[in-house]
């Protein structure tokens, strides 16, 4: 076959594979460049074969802390979608909001958020408002702009922490209110490909996303009052996340999903819930949210003993 075949580079990306496991990541990631190059040269640069490649090689680099490796990789993969597919694919949102993560890594906040932006837009017009994957888009863009307020607190005016707290918390809440649904949906209305799997596997990432949206949430409020003197004085906010993540225990609907499959975001999501209640609102605390605490940490008990 020689050695410009893309067999050849299919056997090179494999062997790549392979010494990734063994812990010999610059071999591999020697060898998986070779391979996106040979298909390049057989002018099959924008096939997914190659794409596939090319996000491989850009997540070895993250696992060994490269960024800036990744960040060149993936703006190639975005950059070749970008004029193979266009902006009303899903393969190219997926392909930005991977660089977007990166960008936010590397504390390139503006780009980043130019980029999610760009891709929520795009999944809300190819998927239906109540997709999971816009309820991811707007986690992270909620997550993005409590990063910004934070990294810009030094500089920024209350009208402005106030705006992007604000904007936080509503792409949260809209994530919220789409994972809900999602999880509150029947069969039939959750089953909208016709794959009796679709169900299933869209419920577990609605209940991941809902986990991360919820600490935004008690995050958002905290920054609120603890920063800019204002927020919810009833501590209305708070309570209702650590009441929504306990009902996720509660619900035979949904304990199957978070005492298996995603336990240990569960438990992050629970213990952060309570520490900010703890630290910031010790002298606030309603009944309540005192029995919501408790219930919340006998949660995280039965959970360990399970472990």
């Amino acid at each position: 076959m020689g050695v410009g075949h893309p067999e050849y580079a299919s056997t090179m990306y494999l062997l790549a594979k392979v010494l990734s496991l063994q812990g010999k990541r610059r071999d591999a990631e020697s060898l998986t460049e070779e391979s996106i190059r040979i298909l390049e040269e057989a002018e099959l640069g924008e096939s997914p074969t190659c794409i596939q490649r090319m996000t491989y090689l850009s997540t070895e680099l993250i696992k060994s802390k490269r960024l800036g490796e990744a960040e060149i990789w993936q703006r190639k993969i975005l950059h070749t979608l970008e004029l193979s597919k266009g902006w009303d694919s899903l393969h190219t949102a997926h392909a930005a909001e991977l660089l977007s993560l990166t960008l936010e890594a590397l504390e390139k906040l503006k780009e980043s958020e130019e980029l999610f932006e760009r891709c929520l837009a795009a999944r809300k017009k190819v998927l239906p408002e109540g997709h999971f994957l816009v309820a991811v888009s707007l986690v992270y863009l909620a997550r993005l702009t409590l990063h910004k307020f934070a990294s810009d607190l030094k500089n920024i005016d209350s009208d402005v922490g106030t705006h992007y707290l604000a904007r936080a918390k509503q792409h949260s809440n809209d994530s919220i209110r789409i994972t809900e649904g999602i999880l509150n949906s029947s069969r039939k209305d959750q089953n909208k490909f016709d794959s009796s799997s679709a169900t299933d596997r869209d419920k577990i990432a609605a209940t991941a996303i809902l986990l991360q949206a919820l600490q935004v949430v008690g995050l958002v409020d905290i920054a609120a009052k603890h920063v800019l003197g204002q927020g919810d004085q009833d501590n209305r906010s708070i309570e209702d996340a650590v009441n929504k993540c306990i009902s996720l225990y509660r619900k035979p609907g949904t304990r199957r999903l978070v005492t298996k499959v995603i336990k240990e975001d569960y438990m992050r999501c629970l213990r952060l819930l309570i520490n900010i209640v703890e630290d910031h609102l010790l002298m606030q605390q309603t009944m309540e949210l005192q029995e919501l605490l408790g219930e919340a940490r006998l949660i995280i008990e039965e959970l360990g003993e399970e472990s």
